[in-house]
C-alpha cells in the first residue's frame, strides 16, 4: 500500500505543479493583454485629442467665415438702400442705366477681389 500512496502523492504534487504553471501561464497571458489593451486606450486617447484639436481649428475657421458673411451682408444692405435712393430720384430710363452701371461695377469689384486675395 505504501507504493499506491506514493504514487498517488506523486501524482497530487505533478497536478499540483501542472495547476501553479497553468496559472502562472493564464497570469502571464492577462499581463499581456493588459499591456495590449493599455497601449490601444493611450492610442484612443490620442486620437480624440487630435480630433479635439481638429474641431477647435474648424471652429474658428467657421467664425471667420461668419464674420466674413456678416460683413458682405452689411455691405449689399447699403447697396440696395443706395438703389432705392437712385429709383426714387428719377425716372425709369435714369434708373435702368443707373442699375446697369452698379451691376458693372460689383461684377469689376467682385473678379478683382476673387482675383488677387484667392488662396492659393
Amino acid at each position: 500500500f505504501s507504493f499506491l500512496k506514493e504514487a498517488k502523492a506523486r501524482t497530487t504534487m505533478t497536478m499540483r505543479g501542472g495547476k501553479a504553471k497553468m496559472q502562472e501561464a493564464m497570469e502571464q497571458q492577462n499581463d499581456e493583454m493588459t499591456d495590449k489593451l493599455a497601449g490601444k486606450v493611450e492610442l484612443l486617447r490620442k486620437i480624440s485629442i487630435n480630433i479635439g484639436k481638429e474641431i477647435e481649428d474648424q471652429n474658428t475657421e467657421l467664425d471667420g467665415l461668419n464674420d466674413k458673411s456678416g460683413n458682405i451682408l452689411e455691405s449689399l444692405g447699403g447697396t440696395m438702400k443706395g438703389l432705392m435712393g437712385l429709383a426714387t430720384s428719377g425716372g425709369t430710363r435714369p434708373l435702368l442705366v443707373k442699375s446697369v452701371a452698379m451691376f458693372g461695377i460689383f461684377i469689376v469689384i467682385y473678379f478683382f477681389s476673387s482675383r488677387y486675395s484667392a488662396d492659393p
